[in-house]
């Protein structure tokens, strides 16, 4: 492999050619990239040609690393994960700069978006950036400062540390409740539609959380359901009378506190996953993250 100079475009198509990599799909990486499938493709073969060797393996309908490829995805990988973290370090040392965080969907919208006006005003310097998703952060390849996750707490070269346990209860609107006699009748069940979140936490399977929730109440499930890929979307679904949805504690609080939901049968159970802040290990001593922290725990022993 010949070493060309690292001019502005090999940089690129580096970066290019590592995000295509990671998702094995030139038309992904065009997503990620705002870039056109065609572009991806172009900047990647400018790359192959400016090393003399074939990096990609085209098929029909998949690509496939070469050896050359695979080598050269773990150099970089490594090499841009240390450049940005470093370029994310030369701003920690004041409570300034961008701060860029990822956080579940409906945990974001229902329960740290109601707080974080506290956390802006606290840190004005701080120009905060939330993105959400619900699957992991590659924190080598991306610019996140940390994220919270909800999971077992366990993450390969990662730091984690605990926030909040989780509690979760089936709740529906009082009109369902009625219409099915669910109240204090978990029997019921059975003649109810249930309401999925399809992914619940990161590589779930989409009725994880209802399984989970029956094998320890010993109560068998119906077979109509319909699934969301959001939690806060199968939740409006159960206050708009189609069904009956799993809710954790931290995202329906408000709505049975409004009498939108309700619980026909008390059953919670004590979730197996717990929210978690996670961040690189080189990245604990970050005053920013430090900042979010225990600024999070403040909110949660007032939650």
């Amino acid at each position: 492999m010949q070493l060309p100079k690292l001019t502005g475009s090999v940089l690129s198509g580096l970066h290019c050619f590592l995000i295509a990599a990671d998702q094995m799909s030139f038309t992904r990486a065009a997503e990620i990239l705002c870039l056109t499938q065609s572009a991806v493709s172009h900047k990647i073969k400018n790359l192959e040609d400016s090393l003399g060797v074939q990096l990609f393996i085209r098929q029909t309908r998949k690509l496939l690393l070469t050896e050359e490829g695979k080598r050269l995805k773990g150099v970089v990988a490594q090499n841009f994960g240390d450049i940005a973290h470093e370029l994310r370090d030369l701003k920690t040392l004041e409570l300034s700069g961008d701060f860029n965080v990822s956080v579940p969907p409906t945990f974001a919208q229902t329960w740290l978006l109601p707080r974080l006006k506290h956390f802006i005003d606290k840190y004005p310097a701080l120009r905060f950036h939330l993105r959400t998703r619900n699957d992991l952060v590659d924190f080598q390849t991306e610019s996140f400062d940390c994220a919270i996750y909800f999971g077992h707490g366990k993450y390969a070269g990662l730091h984690s540390e605990k926030l909040m346990d989780e509690s979760m209860v089936p709740v529906c609107s009082p009109q369902y409740a009625a219409q099915n006699h669910l109240h204090n009748n978990p029997e019921q069940l059975m003649v109810c539609t249930l309401l999925h979140d399809a992914a619940p936490w990161a590589r779930a399977g989409r009725n994880d959380e209802w399984q989970y929730w029956a094998q320890t109440n010993g109560i068998e499930l119906p077979e109509n359901s319909c699934t969301f890929d959001r939690a806060d979307l199968a939740l409006q679904a159960a206050e708009n009378g189609l069904g009956i949805a799993m809710g954790r504690h931290s995202f329906v609080d408000q709505q049975l506190k409004d009498g939108r939901l309700v619980v026909p049968f008390d059953m919670a159970v004590q979730s197996p996953l717990s929210y978690y802040v996670v961040c690189r290990q080189d990245a604990t001593i970050s005053p920013r993250i430090k900042a979010f922290q225990t600024w999070l725990h403040s909110e949660i022993a007032e939650f």
